[in-house]
């Protein structure tokens, strides 16, 4: 008790000695907030795929990837609040705002026991000179989140990028399947058979990414699902 109104009486120092921003619309936030103002993490535009009353994400996917389901949290548009978000996820190093991101993700998805039957997370990983350059995976971080929640274990070992692909930011359809086309590869197969495999990313546009790593996993005979923060509209 006392350390909960200690808590609260530092709050406004905290707040003047080390001010924390709005990632989204850098407004000041409270040392008790985390990444997003109130106001931004209201007016993220929220798909409700979780509510299964959307299957953009799944349609957009099937063709590409045999799935038992798969969901976005947010609508990205390029003019909008989320686009901040995931540059500074992905640029300014913030691998927390991943975990807090996913986190976010899994607390409302789990609502509707989105998560039921699955075994492991597996984050589309990065090709490791990329990671080094960035620091963390973003996909990893934002796994971590999502595993925080649920506490389904993450698998980021046996899923790996074998080659370093270019930006796929301009690319076309085409381009980005022949991009990510055989860039991912299992280093051991057999500890995958029969699972349920969440696969993670940060944001789904044409699926190449997602069904690139879909087509390594099929050699481990696991069924496989998608989350991702995003979909590009």
């Amino acid at each position: 008790m006392l350390a909960f109104f200690s808590k609260i009486l530092l709050a406004p120092i905290l707040d003047t000695l080390f001010p924390k921003y709005c990632v989204a619309c850098e407004s000041n936030i409270s040392s008790q907030q985390n990444f997003l103002c109130f106001t931004c993490l209201h007016q993220l535009p929220y798909t409700e795929m979780e509510r299964g009353e959307s299957a953009e994400a799944h349609i957009r996917l099937l063709t590409k990837l045999p799935l038992v389901k798969a969901a976005a949290l947010c609508y990205f548009v390029e003019e909008g609040i989320l686009r901040n978000v995931m540059h500074a996820l992905k640029y300014q190093n913030q691998p927390d705002l991943g975990i807090f991101l996913g986190e976010m993700l899994a607390e409302r998805f789990a609502l509707y026991n989105w998560f039921d039957g699955i075994d492991a997370i597996m984050p589309v990983p990065l090709h490791w000179s990329k990671q080094q350059l960035r620091g963390y995976n973003q996909s990893e971080m934002i796994a971590q989140g999502i595993s925080a929640v649920t506490n389904i274990p993450v698998c980021n070992d046996i899923l790996i990028r074998n080659r370093k692909t270019a930006s796929q930011t301009t690319m076309s359809r085409a381009e980005r399947e022949s991009n990510v086309k055989d860039a991912f590869e299992l280093r051991d197969p057999g500890e995958l058979e029969g699972q349920h495999i969440l696969l993670v990313d940060d944001v789904l546009t044409t699926g190449a990414t997602i069904a690139a790593c879909g087509k390594a996993l099929r050699g481990a005979k696991c069924n496989i699902s998608v989350a991702t923060l995003a979909i590009a509209q």
